[in-house]
């Protein structure tokens, strides 16, 4: 039984194709370990678990910024994801002539060490977050190209895309699961389009 259970929750992990995923920690293992492929796709339920302890990621973060009172971080979300957003430029490289970080009210800080650990994961996290909304589309049958729509068109697109990711998938999805490095197709479309549960039960 125990080992039927490790051996599920692994497949599921793993599997390339959506998941219809119950266990947050699934979800979010599947961030990392799916995070940099841009073709296949993404379940909603696997958007939305990523979607919920990001945000949990980011209240906590967010209590352990603001302790110094500074407003220096605040919230933003968008389809991309929800993470903290810096509110000064920070220099983090050549002093006041280097390169900054931030925007907001237009001051310009040099950064603390936790400013540092912050932005790393903000950098470490942007291509997962990235490929998960791309997957999420395509399982859609939309193209990731529909992103250019949050950079170009501002809150309209804002609306627009989290719609289109809210909503159920598309057998017509599965035209996106073709592409670079997609692994043994032949064992896993079955599996795909069974879209199974996580619940640990094998």
């Amino acid at each position: 039984m125990g080992d039927s259970n490790t051996t599920g929750f692994r497949a599921s992990v793993l599997r390339q194709g959506p998941v219809d995923v119950t266990n947050p920690v699934v979800a979010w293992l599947r961030f990392w370990t799916q995070g940099w492929r841009f073709h296949g796709r993404a379940s909603r339920s696997e958007f939305w678990w990523v979607i919920a302890l990001e945000f949990a990621v980011t209240t906590a973060l967010l209590a352990w910024l603001t302790t110094d009172g500074t407003g220096r971080w605040q919230f933003f979300a968008d389809p991309f994801g929800i993470v903290p957003s810096p509110q000064v430029a920070l220099h983090l490289l050549g002093g006041d002539r280097g390169w900054s970080f931030g925007y907001g009210s237009g001051r310009s800080v040099v950064p603390e060490a936790r400013d540092v650990v912050v932005v790393v994961g903000l950098l470490v996290t942007a291509v997962p977050r990235w490929s998960l909304l791309v997957r999420r589309l395509h399982d859609r049958d939309h193209t990731g190209l529909w992103i250019l729509l949050l950079v170009f068109t501002g809150p309209i697109g804002w609306l627009v895309v989290t719609i289109m990711v809210a909503l159920s998938s598309r057998p017509g999805g599965a035209r996106f699961d073709r592409g670079l490095f997609a692994g043994r197709r032949g064992s896993e479309e079955p599996a795909q389009q069974a879209l199974p549960s996580t619940t640990g039960v094998a």
